[in-house]
């Protein structure tokens, strides 16, 4: 259960780095070139989110005492889909301009923007559909839309990898924080167990 007088706390903890981003630009801290910095920090904190938003079934499951962090997780998600959104504004003003052209052009230059676009979307139905009202309006279809969760962590790997020129920090260490919990969601012992009767039914023929 959410405690209201907690909310407050919740929400300064999510928006400190956007308004440590927002602060750094203002000042002067990313000039001569702000785009760079601005995009790649938001996206950083983006990737973050949605790693911790993977994490917290598996590590739930595992350890009872995190059970706590669930009342988080539709806060989690949202600062995902936040963070997504701002780098993405990022790369719109401060990089392109708004100008169509050059981001037309820029999108056959750099073809993993596309991967980013995809995640973004999910993120977007995502957040769209985390309200209360909203679980109840899909009902058992709200737990497949949201299992896309794991298919915007891929595409934020995949982004990240397919842009890299020399320094792989960055992705290397988000990788298993993707992985991992995307490993740990597959019943290997039901797949295990399908391919034994598919392997039956074969040989029985």
């Amino acid at each position: 259960m959410w405690d209201r007088k907690e909310k407050p706390y919740v929400l300064v903890v999510f928006c400190a780095p956007f308004i440590w981003l927002v602060y750094s630009l203002l000042s002067g801290r990313y000039f001569p070139d702000p785009a760079e910095p601005f995009m790649t920090l938001s996206g950083i904190w983006a990737g973050v989110f949605i790693c911790m938003s993977l994490s917290i079934t598996p590590l739930t499951k595992k350890l009872k005492a995190l059970r706590v962090i669930n009342r988080y997780r539709r806060f989690i998600g949202l600062a995902a889909f936040w963070y997504a959104l701002v780098h993405l504004l990022a790369y719109l003003v401060l990089h392109a301009g708004f100008n169509v052209s050059w981001i037309q052009e820029d999108l056959l230059k750099r073809p993993y923007i596309y991967i980013g676009v995809l995640a973004f979307v999910i993120l977007t139905a995502l957040a769209i559909t985390s309200p209360k009202a909203m679980v109840r309006k899909l009902g058992k279809r709200w737990k497949s839309l949201h299992k896309l969760s794991y298919l915007a962590g891929l595409a934020i790997l995949a982004h990240l990898w397919w842009q890299i020129k020399a320094d792989s920090e960055i992705a290397l260490w988000f990788t298993p924080f993707l992985v991992i919990p995307l490993l740990l969601r597959i019943n290997f012992k039901k797949i295990k167990i399908n391919v034994k009767n598919t392997c039956t039914k074969s040989t029985s023929h």
